[in-house]
C-alpha cells in the first residue's frame, strides 16, 4: 500500500492506493474526494529527495508528467511509502486514454523471399566481350 498526504487550501486528506492504481485513479480520487468542479487535475509532489528504484519509474519534486497518468503504482519505487503533495486546478484539458494500438507494418523480406530475388534470372542488357561497353584501359 502507498499513503498519500494530499494538502490543499489548510485542508489535508489521506489517500491509499494499492499497486495496481495508477496516478490518473488517484486524480479521480482527489477530484471527488475534493469536491472539485473540474475534470482534470496535475499533481504536485513535495519530496525532501527523489524516490529512485532500479528499473523503475523516478519520481521526483514537482508536477508529474500527463502522460504518465495511465502507469500503475507497481512501475514506481513507492511501495509501503507515505507521499506527500498538493494539486493544482487545470482548466480546458480533456484527458483521452489512447486505446487503439499501433499495427506492425511488415518491412522486411522473408528469407525465402531474398533468395527467390537472388537466384531469379536477370537479363543482362550489355555485351560483355563489347569494346563498347567496357574499353580498354590502356
Amino acid at each position: 500500500m502507498i499513503t498519500f498526504l494530499i494538502t490543499k487550501d489548510n485542508s489535508e486528506k489521506t489517500f491509499e492506493c494499492s499497486l495496481e492504481d495508477s496516478i490518473l485513479s488517484l486524480k479521480q480520487r482527489i477530484i471527488k474526494e475534493f469536491e472539485l468542479i473540474c475534470d482534470y487535475i496535475d499533481i504536485d509532489f513535495t519530496l525532501e529527495i527523489p524516490i529512485r528504484s532500479l528499473g523503475k519509474f523516478n519520481l521526483e519534486s514537482g508536477i508529474l508528467p500527463r502522460p504518465l497518468d495511465n502507469y500503475t503504482f507497481d512501475r514506481y519505487g513507492l511501495e509501503g511509502r507515505t507521499v506527500e503533495a498538493s494539486f493544482h486546478v487545470v482548466k480546458d484539458y480533456d484527458h483521452k486514454k489512447y486505446t487503439s494500438k499501433f499495427k506492425h507494418v511488415k518491412t522486411m523480406k522473408s528469407q525465402g523471399e531474398r533468395t527467390y530475388e537472388l537466384n531469379k534470372e536477370k537479363s543482362i542488357g550489355f555485351n560483355i566481350d563489347s569494346v563498347d561497353d567496357f574499353p580498354t584501359l590502356g
